[in-house]
């Protein structure tokens, strides 16, 4: 080919190659300016600015980011349409129709103003913040404020109300207006006067020290009646400064408090571990049924929009706020529990006679319902132990162990021995205090709690016929819709962990609510469903449910509780009152008294630490008590469940 010719084959690829970017400009640029706003409109509603209309819409996608974060998860963008094209002071600018709404539907609609230039043949769209809102200024962006309704209340039986919004008093010092004697005075007052209090006037002392000479310094938010025991005392102190607020609160200090649980203001690290679920002046909650059902006694959580200028725009560095749209307020719905305020009441007292850390739970085995969840701690550390602990239950167990052997074929005038120790599979089991009973009846065995004769009649039966008994007497049952815990109870083929399991120990761990609802089952015959808050029925007891390696081929359907052998059952558990571990109880008033107590071994030291548990029913009240790290069953759990039945008598 003679160079002229390879001259003429170059324009000829030049030609080409510029008729091929024409025709590309000609589809993917927009040539008028209506197709550039719809382009626009139609990539902000999808927030994803990917079309060529955009003056470097990597930077304009970044700007719409930034603008719009902070809406989240809480505010959606529902579309984004032209409404006109217009000349503005010189310029031609696209009116865009926004419409958001929350996640309850309801919409926030405005106009903003999207400026269009001209290049030659095209048109471009300048994204700003403006064009995004019109009360947006350069570095502006959208923030959001939860505006919530009323909190539901938690309610109890007949309609009472346990946990509602309620008046607290903040108080504070001021470090600049104190004289020397205040923080001792106040410390004191407050002490004094309210016997949950526990304040150190030294370490006040330091955070004065260590706070701004301005800067208030928080001491204690009090009950509103809490605070009028104290007032006199502390009001006219100087530089003490008080605040009204208001806070969720139980009907009266301590009631039930573990299990109604708490809410509060959300937390830096709340609305961070969130993803943008929690906002700043959400109401969260934080522990108990407040947290389980937080989303039912907060509500729809609606928000107000605010334009959140350029912190470096204003004077002092403060950022400036301006409300744009508050979705309307809606109250949270109530939720209503079983729990009877009397019976309540008396559980929280009897539970505050430990001496340690202890719960009680109380059911009525007709309906299930519970009546009563109490935890008390002196220490003042109050977790739900009541529902969420899982603990050995000691010959508390001996109810469900005691069950299957019925259903093996023991009958309660059978004679097993109780010697002092026996030997399963090299290691020796003996009873407390070293008892010997010699050759009794079963029921005997089962009234002073006899462990070598339960340890050895553990070739009676299976670890899964253990574990069946357990959820015929409801143990088992599924109460995670509450937040609660009930039972495991492994069936293991190990012999040496089989007999320790007829003794409640080894694998097997249980939760107050779960053995209250073994005392119960017994009661009522048939398997009891414990049920906390209403319509939230929980389930019964499935056989396999708990069982770690159960080998029965269950087929999941719920187990059969023999009426005739719950009644031995609890005949046995009368003798324990009677004769037995729980004679201290005889001289309860009302209806003759069923019990069981029980010893747990925890821990590793020699000899072990023990947890004291008692379990029974008087009428239809069935109650199961703990007392972490109580000693003998006898000696700790009786005596509150003693003070218990005395309260409800």
């Amino acid at each position: 080919m003679s160079k002229k010719s390879r001259v003429w084959l170059a324009v000829a690829l030049v030609l080409v190659l510029l008729l091929g970017a024409g025709v590309f400009a000609l589809f993917r640029l927009p040539m008028t300016k209506s197709s550039a706003a719809e382009a626009a409109a139609h990539d902000l509603a999808e927030e994803q600015l990917n079309s060529d209309v955009w003056h470097q819409k990597d930077l304009a996608q970044s700007l719409f980011d930034r603008v719009t974060k902070a809406l989240g998860k809480r505010v959606d963008l529902r579309s984004v349409t032209v409404d006109d094209i217009t000349e503005v002071e010189g310029r031609t600018v696209a009116t865009l129709d926004w419409s958001w709404a929350n996640n309850d539907g309801e919409s926030w609609e405005y106009s903003s103003q999207l400026p269009l230039e001209k290049n030659g043949l095209f048109w471009w769209a300048d994204l700003t913040e403006q064009a995004v809102h019109p009360k947006l200024g350069k570095g502006g962006r959208f923030a959001l404020r939860a505006n919530p309704g009323g909190r539901g209340k938690i309610l109890g039986a007949d309609g009472e109300v346990l946990m509602a919004e309620g008046k607290v008093i903040d108080i504070g010092v001021h470090p600049n207006r104190l004289e020397p004697d205040t923080i001792g005075r106040l410390v004191s007052g407050l002490n004094d006067g309210v016997d949950s209090l526990d304040l150190d006037a030294a370490d006040l002392e330091k955070s004065v020290d260590d706070a701004a000479g301005h800067q208030l310094v928080p001491v204690v938010t009090l009950r509103e009646d809490d605070y009028r025991s104290v007032k006199s005392a502390i009001h006219d102190l100087p530089g003490v400064l008080f605040s009204e607020d208001t806070q969720t609160l139980t009907r009266s200090r301590g009631f039930a408090q573990a299990t109604l649980g708490s809410a509060g203001p959300a937390s830096a690290e709340d609305i961070e571990n969130s993803e943008g679920e929690i906002i700043a002046g959400d109401i969260v909650g934080r522990t108990g049924l407040q947290k389980t059902f937080d989303s039912r006694l907060s509500g729809p959580g609606s928000v107000e929009v605010f334009a959140k200028g350029d912190p470096t725009d204003d004077k002092g560095g403060k950022t400036k706020l301006t409300s744009l749209h508050a979705f309307e307020s809606q109250d949270g719905e109530d939720l209503e529990t079983t729990l009877d305020v009397d019976i309540q009441t008396a559980a929280d007292d009897a539970a505050a006679a430990a001496k340690k850390p202890a719960a009680v739970v109380a059911i009525r085995p007709s309906d299930g319902q519970v009546l009563a969840v109490a935890n008390h701690d002196p220490a003042g550390a109050a977790w739900d132990r009541a529902l969420s602990g899982q603990y050995p239950p000691g010959s508390v167990f001996k109810i469900a162990s005691g069950l299957a052997l019925l259903d093996a074929g023991v009958k309660p005038d059978d004679d097993i021995d109780c010697p002092k120790t026996v030997n399963i599979g090299g290691k020796s089991f003996k009873n407390a205090e070293d008892e010997v009973l010699g050759t009794v009846s079963f029921a005997d065995d089962f009234a002073h709690s006899c462990n070598t004769a339960f340890v050895s009649s553990s070739e009676k039966v299976t670890g899964d016929e253990v574990a069946e008994a357990a959820a015929q007497l409801g143990m088992l049952g599924d109460t995670s819709a509450i937040g609660a815990k009930m039972a495991s109870v492994p069936a293991d083929d190990d012999e040496v962990t089989h007999a320790a399991q007829m003794i409640g120990q080894g694998k097997v761990q249980a939760s107050p609510l779960a053995v209250a609802t073994m005392a119960a089952s017994v009661e009522a015959g048939e398997t009891v469903a414990p049920q906390l808050v209403l319509g939230e029925v929980l389930d019964e007891a499935k056989s396999g449910d708990g069982r770690q390696g159960a080998k029965d081929g269950s087929d999941g359907d719920a187990p059969t509780l023999d009426a005739d052998a719950a009644k031995e059952i609890s005949t046995m558990m009368r003798k324990v009152v009677t004769e037995g571990t729980a004679t201290a109880l005889k001289d309860v008033p009302g209806d003759p008294v069923h019990g069981k107590t029980g010893t747990a071994e925890y821990g590793e030291e020699t000899p072990p630490r023990t947890h004291s548990w008692f379990a029974g029913f008087q009428g239809d009240l069935a109650v199961a008590v703990l007392v972490e790290d109580g000693g003998f069953g006898a000696e700790a759990a009786v005596p509150v469940a003693h003070e218990f039945f005395d309260s409800v008598s």
